[in-house]
C-alpha cells in the first residue's frame, strides 16, 4: 500500500533477493479484472489460493510498467542501481522453488480499490491468517515531489492539474493515516518503515512480519542495497507546512508522529 514513488520498488527488489519469497509487480489489471484471482472482492479461499498461483505463474515473466510481471523489469535492476551488482553476484531463479512468502506490489492502486469499493478487510481477516499489507514511508516531500515529476501525484484521486504540491503532500500523509488506522486495529497484519531508519533490526522485523527465515545472506544483501539518497531541496515554507500537518494530522499517533517529524526535526 501507500503511494508511488514511496520505496515500494526497492521494497520488492529486495524481497525478490530472499531465497523464498517470489515478487510480483504491478499486473493490476490482470488481477482486479479477474473475478477467479480477485480475493479482495468477494473474498473466498479458493480465489485467495487462486490468486497465489496465479501471481506466482505471471511473476516470472511479463514486461515493464503497469502491465507488470517479474520485478527484475523495474528500474531498480537497472545497471546504475545498487541492487543490480548483488543479483548478478547472487543469481536468483525468476520463480523460486520453494516460496514461502509471494508478495505483490501494487500499492496505492490496492489502497484505492479497497476504498473505492469499501472492501471490508476485517471479514477477510478472520477468514484468511495469511494476508499483511506493507508500506515503506520515503520522505514524504520527496515522495510528493518525485509523484510530480513522474505523473503519478494523479493517481491519488484527490489530485488534479491545478494541484500543487502541499495538496500532494497532504494526499500521501491521508494515505499513511488511513494505514495507520488500521494498523491500531490489526497490529500484526499492517508494517511499516521508515526510509531513515533502515537497520539490520528493522529489515528483521520484516522478515518476521512476512514469516520469511532470517537466512544471513539474505539480511546481509538486504542491508547493502537498502540504499537510498535523496536529490531534492525544499523550501522552509513547505517544510514548515509538512511540519504543522504532521502535528495536526496525527495528534494521538504520537509514536507515528514523531518519526514522521523526524525528516525534518526543529
Amino acid at each position: 500500500m501507500g503511494p508511488y514513488r514511496n520505496l515500494t520498488t526497492l521494497t520488492a527488489a529486495v524481497l525478490f533477493l530472499h531465497p523464498n519469497c517470489q515478487v510480483l509487480n504491478h499486473a493490476g489489471d490482470r488481477i482486479f479484472d479477474n473475478s477467479e484471482v480477485n480475493f479482495l472482492s468477494g473474498y473466498t479461499r479458493d480465489k485467495f489460493n487462486n490468486f497465489i498461483s496465479y501471481a506466482a505463474k505471471i511473476s516470472s515473466g511479463g514486461k515493464r510498467g503497469d502491465y507488470g510481471g517479474s520485478i527484475t523489469y523495474s528500474h531498480a535492476f537497472d545497471s546504475n542501481r545498487p541492487i543490480s551488482s548483488i543479483i548478478n553476484n547472487h543469481r536468483q531463479n525468476l520463480l523460486k522453488e520453494k516460496i514461502d512468502c509471494l508478495y505483490w506490489k501494487e500499492s496505492l492502486r490496492t489502497s484505492n480499490f479497497i476504498k473505492d469499493n469499501n472492501i471490508n478487510l476485517e471479514f477477510i481477516f478472520e477468514k484468511e491468517e495469511r494476508l499483511r499489507f506493507l508500506m515503506p514511508v520515503r520522505n514524504p516531500l520527496d515522495s510528493a515531489k518525485s509523484n510530480l515529476i513522474t505523473g503519478h501525484a494523479y493517481r491519488f484521486h484527490s489530485i488534479n492539474k491545478s494541484s500543487g504540491i502541499e495538496d500532494v503532500v497532504k494526499a500521501i500523509l491521508e494515505e499513511l493515516y488511513w494505514f495507520a488506522t488500521y494498523k491500531r486495529r490489526f497490529p500484526e497484519r499492517f508494517f511499516y518503515y521508515f526510509e531513515n531508519n533502515i537497520s539490520y533490526e528493522m529489515i528483521e522485523n520484516l522478515a518476521d512480519f512476512l514469516k520469511l527465515e532470517k537466512d544471513k545472506n539474505w539480511l546481509l544483501n538486504a542491508k547493502s542495497a537498502m540504499v537510498t539518497v535523496s536529490s531534492y531541496k525544499h523550501d522552509n515554507t513547505l517544510i514548515d507546512f509538512y511540519r504543522k500537518t504532521v502535528e495536526r494530522q496525527f495528534a494521538g499517533m504520537n509514536d507515528l508522529q514523531e518519526k514522521l517529524l523526524s525528516f525534518y526535526p526543529y
